[in-house]
């Protein structure tokens, strides 16, 4: 009986050794994906050139345990919607405020931003 209970145990261990886990220097599977994704770079660009760009800034979260990203705007006067972004560029369909997100960072600003992210 002794002798069946260590492979179990063996297995049940190595089976919690095993967990994936996301790489934390990593988003996507690259180490700068504004540079390393295409349409996140032309993403950026259109922000850097948009009107009212001092107010934009581009953030990076978690949503649904998914990698999203989305062009937000502190533009104290305008209206703005939240589209999220995967990491292919598509667009997440649901029905999604920012209280959905998760560990939210913002990975692009101009450098006169508006924008307190303090």
């Amino acid at each position: 009986m002794k002798k069946s209970i260590y492979p179990i145990l063996f297995c049940l261990l190595f089976s919690f050794a095993c967990e994936e886990k996301d790489d934390p220097a990593t988003v996507c599977g690259v180490s700068d994906p504004i540079e390393s994704l295409p349409w996140l770079k032309q993403l950026v660009e259109e922000a850097s050139t948009a009107g009212l760009a001092e107010y934009s800034y581009i953030s990076k979260a978690k949503y649904n345990g998914h990698r999203v990203f989305y062009w937000g705007s502190c533009c104290p006067h305008c209206n703005w919607a939240l589209v999220l972004l995967d990491c292919s560029g598509e667009k997440v369909n649901g029905d999604y405020t920012l209280s959905d997100l998760q560990e939210i960072e913002v990975i692009w600003h101009l450098e006169n931003s508006q924008c307190n992210f303090n």
